[in-house]
């Protein structure tokens, strides 16, 4: 689900004006990497949570998680070959979709687990209709988070967007894994994941496009208005 609405959200508009096996590509290597996240955030932060640890103890282990996954999407986005076909923001973005998509797997899984805490109700419609709310929520946040680095890094924004986006990630896996235990927890994240997802990085990949996709972009706007008008 949430990898279908962030492929949907920001990448549609310009759909075959970046390279798709690329940006696939990214995706799988997102998919791969966000197992080992989701499993350190299960261990350093849930864990954690779940022993009656303090937000002091737990703080560090946030920001280093969330630093950590902006310095490796900075670097593999960051390649010449990337930054040179303006190749950025789309790779940066379905990377973070994969990021996102494993830790909310991870995620469900202890929503669905009544041996988590004893508050948990198990499985049920009331926890899939979490379990949804959750993958698209940590989908869209992480891609847009990501999607933004690629977007930045193409201007020349490097450390400062980097260190913002280390703290936004640790805000959205904080009050991602808090919904585990107050489900309501989790509208600090969702709208802004959705609003940015679906209003600001569609103008983020048209912006960053290559000189000649973007030539391309408007002939097929010019093409698409023309075909409306005579029919």
């Amino acid at each position: 689900m949430g990898i279908y609405l962030g492929w949907r959200a920001g990448l549609s508009r310009i759909s075959g004006l970046y390279d798709l096996t690329g940006a696939a590509r990214h995706l799988l290597y997102g998919i791969v990497i966000g197992m080992l996240f989701a499993v350190a955030v299960d261990r350093m932060v849930l864990a954690e949570i779940v022993l009656g640890r303090s937000w002091d103890a737990i703080a560090p282990a946030l920001l280093l998680i969330g630093a950590s996954q902006s310095m490796l999407v900075l670097v593999v986005i960051g390649r010449p070959r990337t930054v040179k076909t303006s190749s950025s923001m789309p790779y940066g973005w379905t990377f973070g979709l994969g990021l996102g998509s494993m830790q909310a797997a991870y995620i469900i899984v202890r929503i669905f687990d009544p041996a988590t805490w004893d508050g948990s109700t198990g499985f049920g419609v009331l926890a899939i209709l979490m379990g949804v709310i959750v993958s698209s929520t940590c989908a869209l946040g992480s891609a847009t988070i990501s999607g933004w680095q690629g977007a930045s890094l193409l201007f020349g924004r490097r450390v400062s967007v980097t260190i913002a986006s280390s703290v936004l990630r640790a805000m959205m896996i904080a009050s991602v894994v808090l919904s585990v235990f107050q489900p309501l927890s989790i509208v600090l994240a969702t709208p802004p994941a959705f609003y940015f997802a679906f209003n600001i990085a569609p103008k983020w990949a048209l912006e960053t496009l290559s000189e000649p996709s973007k030539k391309e972009y408007r002939r097929a706007i010019r093409r698409d208005a023309l075909t409306k008008k005579q029919n």
